[in-house]
Parts: structure tokens; C-alpha cells; sequence
């Protein structure tokens, strides 16, 4: 009996082993290409990449009538003509992919000199956490585990009944807006998003006849929901950039965290100084506990105006060409201290 087992074990064995075979030699790539093509281009650069650039949407979008419609990681790479910047690029991701990015950086192959971690404050709120997008991250990740191929492959279609539904987001949304509370260093009127978003959304703005401002109500509550929040120790996101700046230090690789302007004027002439003081305490929060050893942060948070903000009516990172300079400039500023040699002036 005990023979009979083995060989039917050994024959499972040895199907899963050609069935694993097959798959990396038929649909393997196509999946990764399809799904996780980052990561074959950190492979792909690694060996002549001084300088990796990691970020989303803030890198690369601009509007048609820029002057010049170069991303912010371009931008920088001109102020050090000689060094080779590599940029991984994709909409809508935060740290929680950006340390999967690094994990397939090859320890014992050329490390780069440094790396640029595009660190956006949203992407810690509550909104973010909770999009109906974060369902599709596993899928940009889950190829590349360190499990054989074919296994990971079943992981992902497996992932559909794992995640939470949109309805089950949502709810831990609304539940985290009414439960969590806001901390202040002075009193103010509402200690939740729920009821300050509520106030503002019943009445916040009105015009000159007496009628509600639906345009600025709406904004404002924007703004509200997008940027009230507390930065605390057990954030998903401080945890995914602790990860990432533990890599670096062991691995002996600067990392620069490339603090994304927001639209400070919009947010204090719309909502006030208590939402203004929640931004500046998250900058203080985040600029205390990274900036230290071999990490570097640069603080753009209030570097660009609001006119220069291509969303007028909605709370994003993504800036015209003016803005995107002012910030290309503050990273490549704060990269000279590293690269004095290869630096040019340029503006």
C-alpha cells in the first residue's frame, strides 16, 4: 500500500513539475507582460540604471498646451545628463507596490546608487486605502512571488473570491470616516470626516441670493474627505515605506521620498486652517520619521500654487509644466549632495 502511495505522489509530482514546464513556456511571459511588465523592466534596466524612479500618475501627466510636456522624472534626469535614470511608472500605485518594485531588484547583480520613491500624502487617507482599484494590485504583483510560476498563476485566479467587494470597501469607509477621530492641537467644531463633510455638504458655501454654492460645496468636501486624517504608526502605508527604507538601508542604497505637492491654497480658502494644519501635521509626521540615516525627504507639499494644479475641481497630484519643474528641481537640488560631480545647471 505504502508503494502504491508513493508512486501516485511521485506521478502527481511529476505532472505539476511538466504542467509548471509548459506554462512557463507557452503563457508565462504574456501573463507578466500583461499584468506585471514593470517588473521585467527593473530586471531589464538594472544592470546600467544609476537612478530608479518610481512613481504614478503625478510623473507623467500633463496638458496639451504645456510648453514642455517632459515627466518630472525627465526633468530631473536633465540636471544630471550623465546618469542613467531608469523610470517604473504606473497609474494609481502607492508604497504597497513600490516595495514589491524593489524586491526584484537582483542583490548580488549592479545596485543602483539611489532610488526615488514618489511619496503622495492622499495615498494614506482613507479614500485611497479603500478604492475600488486596490482590488486590482494582487494581480500586478502575485506573478512574481518567489512560488513556482504555475502556482502563482492559480493564487491569481483565485484572487476574485478573496478580495473584498466594492460594497464592503465602501462600508469600510464610511465606517472609518464616522469612527475615527481627528486630532487637533486646538478646538474645533467637528471631531470626524462624517460630520465635518456633512456640514460643509448641507449649507457649507452660498451664493449672494442666498442659494447654495453647489460648486464649492462640492469641492470642498472633496478636499475634506481627501486630506482629514491623522498619519499614525499602524497605517498600511507608513508600514509599506518602513519596508522600504529597511531595503535600502541594508542593502546600502539612498533613498529619496519624493513628497508630492498638494493644493495648500485651495485647501485653506475652501475648507480652512484646521484641514491645513491636518496636512502639515502628516508632512511633520512623515518628514520626522524618514528623514534620517541614508533617507532623504523632499518636502514639496507647499512648493506649487494652486494655479498651477491641472485638476481645478478635484484633489490631485498632477501639475503643468511649471509645476512639475519646481519639483524636478527640488529632487535634483537635494540629489547633488550625491552627485555633485554630475550635476548641471539648467534653470
Amino acid at each position: 500500500m505504502g508503494k502504491k502511495i508513493f508512486i501516485k505522489v511521485s506521478l502527481l509530482l511529476v505532472i505539476i513539475i511538466c504542467l509548471n514546464f509548459i506554462y512557463n513556456s507557452t503563457f508565462y511571459k504574456m501573463d507578466v507582460k500583461n499584468r506585471s511588465h514593470e517588473m521585467i523592466e527593473i530586471l531589464r534596466s538594472q544592470v546600467s540604471t544609476d537612478v530608479f524612479y518610481f512613481g504614478e500618475s503625478s510623473n507623467t501627466t500633463f496638458i496639451e498646451n504645456d510648453s514642455i510636456k517632459s515627466s518630472i522624472s525627465e526633468m530631473i534626469n536633465l540636471f544630471y545628463p550623465s546618469l542613467k535614470l531608469a523610470t517604473i511608472n504606473k497609474p494609481a500605485t502607492h508604497a504597497g507596490i513600490y516595495k514589491y518594485w524593489l524586491k526584484q531588484i537582483i542583490i548580488n547583480k549592479k545596485l543602483p546608487k539611489a532610488i526615488i520613491v514618489t511619496l503622495n500624502l492622499r495615498s494614506f487617507g482613507a479614500p485611497w486605502r479603500y478604492s475600488k482599484l486596490e482590488s486590482h494590485i494582487p494581480e500586478w504583483i502575485t506573478l512574481t512571488e518567489p512560488y513556482p510560476n504555475l502556482f502563482n498563476r492559480f493564487q491569481l485566479s483565485l484572487l476574485g473570491f478573496a478580495d473584498k467587494t466594492d460594497q464592503q470597501r465602501e462600508y469600510d469607509l464610511f465606517e472609518e470616516w464616522k469612527s475615527s477621530q481627528l486630532n487637533f492641537s486646538f478646538p474645533v467644531k467637528y471631531n470626524n470626516v462624517a460630520d465635518w463633510n456633512y456640514a460643509i455638504a448641507h449649507g457649507g458655501f452660498l451664493n449672494s441670493d442666498g442659494t447654495w454654492n453647489q460648486q464649492k460645496i462640492e469641492l470642498a468636501c472633496h478636499y475634506v474627505k481627501a486630506y482629514a486624517f491623522n498619519i499614525k504608526d499602524d497605517n498600511i502605508r507608513v508600514k509599506d515605506f518602513d519596508e522600504i527604507a529597511l531595503w535600502c538601508k541594508q542593502n546600502n542604497v539612498n533613498l529619496y521620498l519624493n513628497l508630492m505637492a498638494e493644493n495648500i491654497h485651495y485647501a485653506d480658502s475652501l475648507v480652512g486652517k484646521e484641514l491645513v494644519f491636518l496636512m502639515r501635521q502628516n508632512r511633520d509626521f512623515l518628514v520626522k520619521r524618514y528623514n534620517k540615516n541614508n533617507c532623504f525627504v523632499i518636502d514639496n507639499l507647499e512648493m506649487v500654487s494652486g494655479k498651477e494644479f491641472i485638476d481645478q475641481n478635484w484633489t490631485t497630484e498632477h501639475y503643468n509644466y511649471k509645476g512639475r519643474m519646481i519639483i524636478a528641481k527640488n529632487v535634483a537640488k537635494s540629489l547633488e549632495n550625491q552627485f555633485l560631480k554630475e550635476y548641471k545647471k539648467v534653470y
